[in-house]
Parts: structure tokens; C-alpha cells; sequence
């Protein structure tokens, strides 16, 4: 088992393969970018990646690593399948690490299993890899499949911490656990990125005042939360649009969770309506999305929506530098 399929290397695929590449040179590490720019085809080839059609990624790979925008997930489940060899000796093994809803989980997993292909539910927490630092992959699968879910966890960490990727298994958890983990931790953390962007939006739509008096309150009595927007304001704004979609998987996420085994209208309603703070968050960064797309078709929108994200951008760098006036007793 020694040939990784990875599908597709944006930021936290290529920097998967380049610590897989670098810490276990023996595996052998496939992508496929037919249609794609030559930068991306030269960023993927630079993290140890080699550029092969999809059907043989197919037909080489023993297990495929699934990292996309959610919103593409069960697409690329699908494409798989259509490029599934006959004649294949052993089963594929398919670990899904994207944000998606333990829901969305089950219907990919029957859309692989009905072509006998061993499904893994996982999902990533953290940053891109980089020298210093690996996201943890978590794992959990069907009980037939725990055999192959600790084969793929030993060869994928090297068999032991620091080896290879920073792997955790969740023996006896199910198919769906690692998703649901996701939607709790990336619920908490995007959602309260998003809440405060949309709040700070609303600060600047109000008055220039009321900025930044809740910019001057932030530094005074909430300073390192105010540390943490001035650097994550600008990292969400060109995640936003990948946002979107992981916001809408977790509303689906707490919807059925909620209602649980409960039957009755009123119970489901009430899950509703909680998840829908979630759908309200999906909103806020699909118009951050919308107000940072290419020129073209910022033309044909609303010119406002630029200056929008800019004066977001601009309370988060002065809040930073409250920040460090403060630290250094200014």
C-alpha cells in the first residue's frame, strides 16, 4: 500500500503531499490536473506530487485522499467511480477528509460501497502542514472496515508520531464521527470568525464612530481576541467562498442532530430554525465571496461591496497595531 492518489493539492492538499514526500520519500504520490494551469500543475509537481490522467490515478492507487471544497465532494465520488477499473486485484480504499455533514458522509459512502470501494470518513483540523507544524487527520469508518481504517492510519503516519501525517484514529466511533468532529470544531471556529466579521461589517455601515469605539473596547478589554481577528479577517477573505459551502453542511449537521430520534413537527421545526444560524453564516461570507471576485464580475455587481471588505481589512490591521501599542505600554 504504497501509492497515494490525492485529489485536489490546493493549499492543504499540496502541503499533505509535501510532508508525506519529504518524511516517507518510499510512497509514491499522484494527482491529476488535466485542464489546469500550468503554475498549478508546476505548485503540485513541487510538493512531490506527479501529474497523471485520472484513470490512472485510479487504477494505480490503493488509497485516494479526497481534499476539496465540500460543495465538490461527492462529485469527485462520482468521477472516481466512473474511472474504476474492472479489474482491479484489491479494493480501493477512499478516506473523504473534506467538511462535510455526517449526512453528506453516508450518501458517498453508499455511492462507493455499491462499487465495493472501502470508504473512510475524515476530516482535517488545522492549518496547511508546513515544517513545523501538521494539521490533524482524523479517522473513523464502518465496523468492517476498521482493519483498513489502522492500515491506511500506519502507513499514512509512517507507523509512529512524527513520521509521517499527524493521524488519529477513532476506534469504534462509526462512519460519520470524524465528520461530525469537523462540523463541531470548524462550526466553533469559522462561525466565530464570521460573526465577528459580519459585526464589524455592521460597525462600519453604521458610523465611523461606532468602529472604532468597538475597535478601542476590543483592545482595552478583549486584547487578544482583537490579536486574533487582525490575522483572521484577512486569511477568511479568500477562504470565504470555500466557506459557504462548510457553513451550509454544518446548518444540515445540527439540523439532524437535533431533531435526533424525536418524530414530532414541533421538534423538527426548533432543530430547524437553530441551524439556521449557520445558513445565516454562509451568507455573510458568500457576500465577502461575491465582493472579492475578479474584476469582470465585480462590474456587473455592486462597486459598494469592495470598500466593504476593504474597511473589514483595514479595522482588523488597526486592530493589530492597537495590539502592539498596547503590549509595548504606548
Amino acid at each position: 500500500m504504497e501509492t497515494i492518489g490525492i485529489l485536489y493539492p490546493g493549499a492543504m492538499g499540496s502541503s499533505l503531499a509535501r510532508t508525506l514526500s519529504s518524511r516517507l520519500p518510499h510512497l509514491t504520490l499522484l494527482t491529476s490536473l488535466s485542464n489546469r494551469s500550468a503554475s498549478t500543475v508546476s505548485r503540485a509537481e513541487s510538493s512531490g506530487l506527479t501529474n497523471v490522467p485520472l484513470s490512472e490515478l485510479v487504477s494505480r492507487s490503493d488509497i485516494i485522499l479526497s481534499i476539496l471544497p465540500p460543495s465538490s465532494a461527492t462529485d469527485l465520488a462520482k468521477e472516481i467511480i466512473s474511472h474504476l477499473p474492472s479489474n482491479r486485484s484489491k479494493p480501493l480504499i477512499y478516506a473523504d477528509l473534506n467538511a462535510v455533514s455526517p449526512g453528506t458522509t453516508s450518501k458517498i459512502s453508499a455511492l462507493l460501497l455499491e462499487h465495493d470501494i472501502v470508504f473512510l470518513d475524515g476530516s482535517v483540523l488545522g492549518l496547511p502542514a508546513t515544517e513545523t507544524f501538521d494539521p490533524k487527520i482524523y479517522l473513523s469508518c464502518r465496523a468492517e472496515f476498521e482493519s483498513s481504517l489502522n492500515e491506511v492510519a500506519d502507513v499514512l503516519s509512517g507507523g509512529s508520531p512524527g513520521k509521517g501525517l499527524a493521524i488519529h484514529t477513532m476506534p469504534g466511533a462509526g462512519e460519520g464521527a470524524a465528520s461530525a468532529l469537523k462540523m463541531c470544531y470548524g462550526g466553533i471556529n469559522k462561525g466565530y470568525v464570521g460573526l465577528a466579521s459580519l459585526l464589524v461589517m455592521a460597525a462600519n455601515a453604521h458610523s465611523k464612530g461606532t468602529a472604532d469605539a468597538l475597535l478601542d473596547e476590543f483592545a482595552d478589554s478583549k486584547t487578544a481576541a482583537l490579536e486574533g481577528f487582525s490575522r483572521s479577517f484577512p486569511d477568511m477573505i479568500g477562504k470565504a467562498y470555500r466557506w459557504v459551502g462548510e457553513m451550509e453542511e454544518i446548518s444540515s449537521f445540527i439540523n439532524t442532530s437535533l431533531s435526533g430520534n424525536d418524530s414530532s413537527d414541533l421538534a423538527r421545526e426548533n432543530a430547524r430554525k437553530v441551524a439556521e444560524t449557520f445558513q445565516g453564516l454562509a451568507k455573510v461570507f458568500q457576500r465577502v465571496a461575491d465582493d472579492v471576485r475578479d474584476d469582470e464580475e465585480e462590474e456587473q455587481g455592486d462597486s459598494a461591496g469592495k470598500e466593504e471588505v476593504d474597511k473589514l481589512l483595514d479595522w482588523g490591521k488597526r486592530g493589530g497595531e492597537a495590539v502592539k501599542r498596547k503590549k509595548q505600554g504606548i
